[in-house]
């Protein structure tokens, strides 16, 4: 995995992203936006306060998910943006990274 960061400057109406993203080869996890149905999505890239996502299924715009993040578990978010296939949320709750067994530093054997 590697980190990414954005380029606002070149793009006008962007934000300047608040966080480094960390990308995410994951393998497809349910997002759950009625908490009755569950669509399958891929993230993409993850930080404390948010996802980006590849989702085929069109999801609200502004609607309340659970979303299972690997290494962490079912986190809580809101569609902020879907365009085409790509969609992005922020989580209600910032999350940690750093409990996520896959951002940890392998320890060195001597």
């Amino acid at each position: 995995m590697t980190s990414k960061s954005a380029c606002s400057e070149e793009f006008s109406g962007f934000q300047t992203r608040r966080s480094e993203r960390v990308a995410l080869d994951s393998e497809p996890v349910h997002l759950n936006p009625d908490q009755v149905h569950a669509v399958e999505i891929r993230i993409e890239n993850l930080s404390p306060a948010g996802f980006m996502a590849d989702c085929a299924s069109p999801v609200l715009i502004g609607s309340y998910v659970s979303l299972d993040v690997p290494g962490i578990g079912p986190v809580q978010a809101q569609v902020r943006w879907q365009v085409g296939s790509k969609m992005g949320g922020m989580f209600l709750d910032p999350i940690s990274l750093a409990r996520c067994e896959w951002t940890a530093e392998k320890a060195h054997v001597a």
